[in-house]
């Protein structure tokens, strides 16, 4: 079973997203924050991280930019659904080797899913 940290602040989208993946046969851990999204890493190896960038403590783009930096994590394929468009966003994530970039009112779930699919089956 494929694993899957989500990083999302926002309960109703981390609960409809978990509950799709869950159903799709994969294992879901979600993280509050970019804090609390290094600490789940930590004990929760992922094979794939939906990653917000817009939370509070730390935010994605930190939580980002520390695990590239990471010999242990910077492989792990990274996902980015935020509501964040500009192109300075999407560039600094880009720069950083992220595997997909999805403005949250521009993509459906489904659109998350495949996406998920392709990059870890």
């Amino acid at each position: 079973m494929s694993k899957i940290l989500m990083v999302e602040d926002d309960n109703i989208l981390a609960k409809a997203i978990s509950t799709v993946l869950s159903g799709e046969g994969y294992e879901v851990v979600r993280a509050m924050d970019g804090e609390d999204g290094l600490e789940k890493l930590k004990k929760f190896l992922p094979d794939l991280i939906l990653l917000d960038l817009i939370m509070p403590k730390k935010s994605g783009e930190e939580f980002l930019a520390e695990i590239k930096k990471s010999a242990g994590y910077k492989d792990i394929p990274v996902l980015v659904s935020t509501v964040k468009s500009d192109t300075e966003s999407i560039s600094r994530c880009m720069a950083l080797g992220i595997s997909g970039y999805f403005i949250k009112a521009h993509y459906s779930l489904d659109d998350i899913i495949k996406e998920v699919k392709k990059i870890i089956g």
